[in-house]
């Protein structure tokens, strides 16, 4: 059957009804007569903190508009900054780097002279293969030391990723819906702290009688009417025809995807659907 929100069941009873008075077949050759509809969000998200801590600031209040991406609230991340900063100092410290390539020269000239002087027997040959030997521990602590490096930058990119999950970001773009947290509370993480209705993009739904069945399709444009006062004429286009009816009202269910990119039209607004795009 058709997903609604469990407070939105009054409001589909009241589609139902308003289906069930449209006459069960299509009133002209050409079209198909308006029914009821209802504009609800496209998704409703709680936000929760993804870690334990204590919260140092809210920056929204309920009814604010959101974007993607946009910081609604922080918690407490001084140690997490910490963290970074020695880490990140680390990975920038090139010393050990500069030490072990300045042995590896000396040794690597050591031993191509030591070498030279053996293959002219001014001295053992147990020399030489001491100084290359020299000359190969050499690079292994040059590489040893670009390790240790490598490793302090991924310490780095942890320590900051421990810090960002400190901070609270809108996955979508919306309406704070509802606030359950101030700055000095405790949140556990498993509590939502922010509720955020998605509001770009808009979900309509409606019933139609089940002779409207053969005539509907997905990708189909239709016009959304709200009711005053918002008002206006929108295309949208159908996005599923629930394949379950519902016997008892003689309906089917519609969802309908309306654009809505400015977020100029708000949710929970009831409307009319006229099965033609916009004039």
């Amino acid at each position: 059957m058709l997903r609604t929100h469990t407070s939105g069941i009054a409001a589909r009873i009241g589609l139902i009804c308003s289906a069930m008075a449209v006459s069960a077949a299509p009133a002209a050759a050409n079209g198909l007569d308006p029914v009821s509809c209802l504009i609800r969000p496209y998704d409703v998200v709680d936000l929760a903190t993804p870690v334990a801590g204590l919260m140092s600031e809210v920056l929204v209040e309920q009814g604010d508009l959101v974007a993607e991406g946009d910081v609604l609230a922080r918690l407490d991340a001084a140690v997490e900054e910490v963290e970074l900063e020695a880490a990140q100092a680390r990975a920038d410290d090139g010393t050990a780097i500069a030490v072990a390539e300045a042995r590896l020269a000396h040794a690597e000239t050591v031993a191509g002279r030591t070498r030279r002087l053996a293959d002219r027997n001014a001295i053992p040959g147990s020399e030489a293969d001491e100084a290359e030997m020299a000359a190969s521990i050499a690079r292994s602590e040059l590489a040893a030391a670009q390790l240790a490096r490598k490793i302090a930058a991924i310490d780095a990119r942890a320590a900051a990723e421990r810090r960002d999950r400190k901070v609270l970001r809108s996955p979508v773009a919306g309406v704070v819906v509802q606030r359950a947290v101030s700055a000095g509370e405790y949140r556990t993480g498993e509590e939502p702290v922010l509720t955020i209705a998605r509001i770009d993009r808009l979900r309509v739904e409606a019933f139609v009688p089940i002779a409207y069945y053969p005539h509907l399709a997905r990708g189909d444009v239709v016009t959304i009417l709200p009711e005053p006062p918002v008002g206006g004429a929108y295309g949208a286009s159908i996005t599923v025809v629930d394949r379950v009816f519902d016997a008892a009202s003689g309906t089917v269910g519609l969802i309908i995807d309306l654009p809505n990119p400015d977020l100029a039209l708000p949710a929970g607004v009831r409307c009319e659907v006229q099965f033609a795009p916009p004039p």
